[in-house]
């Protein structure tokens, strides 16, 4: 695969003899599959193949951009319906997901992000790994074993800003990143932009809602949960568009849904 194009070759297979000892026909041929800048960022959410070394890379593994938003999709959506006070759910509900947490929003993460990284797909690991990493030290800052809420809340010498304050601030600056994540974005497509806007909003309002508790405005810190629960649920919405186009396009599916690309308004770098 080339910058502009991108070609994909397999070996060439020998002809067929026959009993005979005439030759037959050929088994196997020269087989090309070209994708354009514009397909190759709809199935790896980034700009253009850089090198022919990448393209080999891309031919034998498979995509790992899927398994990176299934598990981002199956651990905020939930999330934000507790947030949201879905059903009789609260933000302490969350410590029933603390599996989702370690396993599906982290380890499936970490792992589609390590795939991203052997493909040479640098934007799409830095998400993956960056958020992987997120949804760890989520289920650290929630799980009981480390009695973390215990300790700095209702312990000795503890207090609603030593406990709320500090997640609060890492809150704020996970928002300040998700916005550097969403201005790169531009280069891709329409889509992606959404999900990562809504996501650095849910982590502004979460982390001001954290700041809230830790001056004990209880009742602005919990509109702020849900405020932050809403933005979550927006993004997921685009997160299962984007999923919808990624299992179309690895099933050859006859059509596919628009991702409204963005790349082409920016032309190449030079």
């Amino acid at each position: 695969m080339a910058t502009k194009e991108s070609e994909v070759a397999s070996n060439e297979h020998p002809n067929y003899q026959n009993p005979d000892g005439a030759n037959g026909h050929e088994l196997g041929r020269q087989i090309s599959v070209t994708l354009t800048p514009q397909q190759f960022e709809e199935l790896y959410l980034q700009p253009s193949i850089r090198s022919r070394s990448q393209a080999g890379l891309v031919k034998t593994f498979g995509n790992p951009t899927s398994l990176g938003i299934v598990s981002f999709l199956l651990t905020l959506t939930p999330t934000s319906c507790c947030l949201m006070g879905w059903r009789g759910a609260t933000s302490n509900s969350l410590l029933a997901l603390i599996g989702a947490y370690y396993f599906m929003g982290g380890l499936c993460m970490l792992l589609s992000a390590i795939l991203e990284f052997v493909i040479g797909n640098t934007f799409p690991f830095l998400v993956f790994a960056s958020f992987g990493a997120f949804w760890l030290t989520l289920a650290g800052y929630i799980d009981p074993k480390f009695a973390s809420q215990t300790t700095l809340l209702t312990g000795q010498g503890g207090s609603p800003a030593i406990y709320y304050v500090p997640f609060g601030y890492y809150l704020i600056f996970w928002a300040v990143y998700t916005y550097f994540l969403t201005l790169a974005a531009f280069r891709t497509n329409v889509v992606l932009v959404w999900i990562l806007l809504f996501v650095a909003l849910t982590f502004t309002t979460l982390g001001a809602a954290y700041l809230k508790f830790g001056e004990e405005s209880m009742a602005a810190g919990a509109n702020l949960v849900v405020a932050a629960g809403a933005c979550g649920f927006t993004a997921c919405m685009g997160g299962f568009y984007i999923l919808l186009h990624l299992c179309l396009a690895a099933t050859d599916f006859p059509f596919n849904i628009p991702l409204f690309d963005l790349a082409h308004l920016w032309g190449a770098k030079q």
